[in-house]
């Protein structure tokens, strides 16, 4: 126990140490609000989505993590309007129904999500409010902004410690116990075939960094990611979705997933991804009416934890709420 302990702490706590303290997601590009606030809104109904993923399962003390979401566009009523306008008539509108072309309105959307990650003896809670401002650029090129803010708390189980130094600075009261504040910056531009964000994450450097004895204590490394992707059309029926996301944590430290992702009759789809240096994934998915959808990815690890774990698992349930056009595949996050 004690050697997962120290793990932990070399992985999330130590303040000289550089590492992605953010938990891992496979299926992030179902869900983008998880990296980018400014995705808050984009679609026409309410959206609530829960995952849980069960990391390096067979490893003990591996993460688990899970999570709510909930975001929703402000007058959404009337945010979409044909993009030959609202009271088009004839074969104007009759084309713009028949391509399934909007003009984005501006609007506001706001969300929320709440996390709950596990890593050995080291637990963290976090909750941030998410805001959004959506403006269009042209009939098809829309950019939206976004800030989240909000709290995290972490904290150490020393309960499950064999402790050799009592007097150890990481097992104290006050280091154990840390609340922090969070603050993200995202843009997102993107159109009906495609998408270019751009976020920061954990931007506040907390003033709780060192302790009252000088010594440093877990603090918060900015994360970046930069994301696209693309939508082509192959068939009525048939689009394929590949896309690709660099992050990059303090310190250097940076990798590269590469997604691809195929979609049938706008029902059910299947995707792959590679994660360098860490793992290769299948998924399945399926939207299965205008109120829910379902989707599972198993990751298939490459770097040497395969020997000790038997991958990763993860689950995400979508609830579409407020969904007066009865939209099943969503419209903008494909």
């Amino acid at each position: 126990m004690r050697g997962l302990f120290c793990m932990a702490l070399y992985f999330c706590c130590c303040a000289t140490v550089f590492a992605q303290q953010r938990p891992q997601h496979t299926q992030y590009f179902q869900n983008n609000l998880l990296l980018n606030p400014a995705v808050a809104g984009i679609e026409d109904y309410l959206d609530v989505r829960s995952g849980f993923r069960s990391q390096w399962v067979g490893l003990e003390g591996a993460p688990t993590t899970f999570y709510t979401s909930v975001h929703t566009a402000l007058n959404k009523n009337d945010r979409n309007v044909p993009q030959f306008g609202r009271k088009g008539t004839g074969r104007s509108a009759a084309a713009a129904n028949r391509n399934n072309r909007f003009y984005v309105r501006p609007h506001h959307g706001l969300g929320a999500i709440a996390l709950v990650d596990k890593s050995g003896l080291l637990s963290s809670l976090s909750f941030n409010l998410n805001y959004a401002y959506h403006l269009p650029l042209t009939a098809n090129l829309n950019l939206s902004g976004g800030v989240s803010a909000g709290i995290l708390r972490q904290r150490i189980n020393r309960k499950g410690v064999d402790v050799l130094r009592p007097d150890d600075p990481f097992l104290t009261e006050e280091t154990s116990n840390l609340n922090k504040l969070d603050l993200g910056l995202g843009l997102w531009l993107y159109s009906r075939d495609f998408y270019v964000g751009v976020s920061g994450m954990q931007l506040i450097k907390s003033i709780q960094d060192t302790g009252s004895d000088g010594r440093p204590r877990a603090e918060l490394q900015p994360h970046y990611y930069t994301t696209a992707g693309i939508r082509f059309t192959v068939t009525d029926k048939l689009t394929i979705s590949p896309s690709v996301m660099a992050k990059m944590a303090a310190g250097g430290l940076s990798a590269v997933d590469l997604n691809a992702k195929a979609t049938y009759n706008k029902q059910f789809w299947l995707g792959a991804s590679y994660r360098q240096h860490d793992a290769v994934a299948a998924m399945v998915g399926v939207y299965v009416n205008h109120f829910i959808d379902v989707s599972y990815s198993h990751d298939f690890t490459t770097s040497d934890l395969n020997r000790v774990s038997a991958n990763s698992h993860e689950v995400v349930v979508g609830i579409k709420l407020n969904n007066p056009q009865k939209t099943v595949c969503p419209q903008w996050v494909w």
